[in-house]
């Protein structure tokens, strides 16, 4: 009788043992969820973009330059809190040069498509459509030449401004005495001259971005600048 019970126990056993193997058996055989569908490519830059962030330089450049003059001209009693609004706007201005920076391969590149659409187009054997794609040739050339050449103006004379400025904000940092103020002068004289002459590239890049935009008909538009691009944690130094 004992032998029957432990049978039956070792049957009963047995049952729920293989039971649950079919369980993990027919669980492990359920397909594995999909992976996640990967993140869609971000949208090419427009030339409305870079002509956005290009004017939002200018203005920071500009920005920059008056708070040195008002630096400049401080009396004892606000230099400190000119000298922070200074250190601030140079630190902004850093930001948006990087900005500015990466988007110059995109504006590159915008440049050379321009360019090869419209030396392709001159290869059409009518005689009027000829004439007319060798003109928008010469326009293409002309307007590409101008923003290399610019952007490497701009260049030339915006990294010796950013450096008189880092010099101005290292030198008065912690020493703002009326005679430290006055010594800056021509320095900050200097660096006006370079913002003037940086902003002036400037111009010249966004002309040339709206000729392009109005042969490839690509708009460029600038878009309204984001609310928070120009904010940037307060600095008491230029570094």
């Amino acid at each position: 009788m004992v032998h029957v019970k432990q049978i039956a126990t070792l049957a009963v056993t047995g049952c729920l043992m293989a039971g649950a193997a079919l369980m993990l058996g027919c669980a492990s055989d359920k397909p594995s969820k999909p992976a996640t569908a990967a993140a869609p490519a971000p949208k090419p830059v427009s030339l409305g973009q870079i002509k956005s962030e290009l004017l939002e330089a200018k203005t920071q450049i500009q920005a920059t330059t008056d708070s040195l003059v008002k630096l400049r001209q401080s009396s004892q009693a606000d230099a400190q809190a000119n000298y922070n609004a200074f250190s601030e706007q140079y630190m902004k201005l850093q930001t948006k040069a990087d900005s500015v920076k990466a988007r110059a391969n995109d504006l590159k590149a915008k440049t050379q498509a321009y360019y090869a659409t419209w030396n392709k187009q001159i290869e059409v054997e009518n005689p009027d459509l000829r004439r007319q794609a060798v003109q928008q040739k010469t326009d293409a050339e002309r307007v590409y030449n101008s923003i290399n050449s610019e952007m490497q103006l701009a260049r030339i004379a915006f990294n010796p401004y950013m450096s008189n400025l880092k010099d101005v904000g290292n030198y008065l940092h912690g020493n703002l005495s009326p005679a430290s103020l006055t010594s800056i002068g021509d320095l900050a004289t200097k660096a006006s001259g370079q913002a003037k002459e940086v902003n002036t590239h400037i111009d010249s890049i966004v002309s040339s971005v709206d000729k392009m935009s109005a042969a490839t008909g690509e708009s460029a538009t600038a878009r309204p600048p984001d609310a928070g691009a120009a904010a940037a944690p307060a600095a008491g130094t230029a570094k």
